[in-house]
């Protein structure tokens, strides 16, 4: 079972659901883009030796938007991982992420090190958004911030709701209404997202590729990524940076799945990777050497054109 929790961080609420035991490893879960806490419900409970603090992103789930002068960004993403892992009293921690919340994950482990006991990315890492920042990006990002109270599309029924994620993302129609459930408002007419619209205009941190190598060569923690076969485009991209960055303490997995593996029947399977991860076991699914990699990408890529 899980309690929900709310975190103040100077104004700013945090809210998340806690899994596991008191004395089970010390675990943020980061969720994906526009996803939230209940990303990892089918997951958490199968985690019986972690201490799991499945947090909502600014802007996301339950937690507050950010105030109407602070635009959406990476950086402050990072920070509020940090002060969730001081709230805790947890000077090093393990982070588990998925797809966004895996790029944030990653850049946590990089940044700051000394603090990442372990990582595991669900079908994402750090970004490879290396093309340089236009001044029209600029100037849309500053323009999202102006949209608070936006109005977003209402929904007759919450089944409707689910419908259309699960028809925009291709999840399930359970983890769609896994998500639909947490990140839904009441409202005349139906229901809408709680999520705050400015998300939208948003982007990652940006860094040059010399600054992304250096990131992950500087990932002291164990990593475990995990690939679903089934994955993004951005992700296969993602991986040509990092399978030719030299980086020993990176395990990667490919293992069968959608992107959002985690809440459906592989949850199973990817709670047992992690589990034995862990515990320094072996894994028994095909750890990916760079070789191997460019095999199954050239496969990929064939079948695609």
């Amino acid at each position: 079972m899980f309690e929900d929790l709310d975190i103040d961080l100077g104004g700013q609420w945090i809210r998340g659901k806690l899994w596991g035991p008191v004395t089970g490893l010390p675990t943020i879960a980061l969720h994906g883009y526009l996803d939230n806490a209940n990303s990892f419900d089918e997951l958490a409970p199968r985690l019986p030796n972690h201490r799991i603090f499945a947090m909502d992103f600014a802007g996301h789930g339950a937690s507050d938007h950010r105030r109407p002068h602070e635009l959406y960004s990476g950086l402050l993403d990072i920070r509020d991982v940090l002060a969730v892992a001081d709230y805790f009293g947890w000077s090093r921690f393990h982070l588990i992420g998925h797809s966004m919340g895996a790029e944030i994950g990653s850049q946590i482990a990089g940044l700051f090190p000394d603090r990442v006991a372990s990582l595991v990315c669900i079908d994402g890492f750090c970004s490879t958004n290396i093309v340089p920042v236009t001044l029209e990006h600029l100037a849309s990002s500053v323009s999202a911030s102006f949209k608070q109270g936006a109005r977003l599309k209402v929904f007759p029924t919450l089944a409707a709701m689910s419908a259309r994620l699960s028809d925009a993302t291709g999840q399930s129609a359970a983890s769609a209404e896994a998500i639909v459930a947490r990140g839904h408002a009441e409202v005349d007419g139906g229901y809408t997202w709680r999520t705050d619209p400015r998300i939208k205009g948003s982007g990652p941190l940006e860094l040059t590729g010399a600054q992304l190598q250096q990131l992950i060569q500087q990932v002291t923690a164990q990593t475990l990524m995990i690939v679903a076969d089934l994955s993004n485009d951005w992700l296969r991209r993602s991986l040509d940076v990092v399978m030719a960055t030299e980086q020993p303490r990176l395990t990667v997995i490919h293992v069968p799945g959608h992107h959002h593996l985690h809440m459906q029947a592989e949850s199973g399977l990817i709670a047992e990777l992690i589990e034995r991860f862990a515990k320094g076991e072996a894994l028994e699914l095909e750890a990916l050497s760079s070789d191997r990699y460019r095999q199954l990408a050239d496969a990929v890529n064939k079948t695609g054109s």
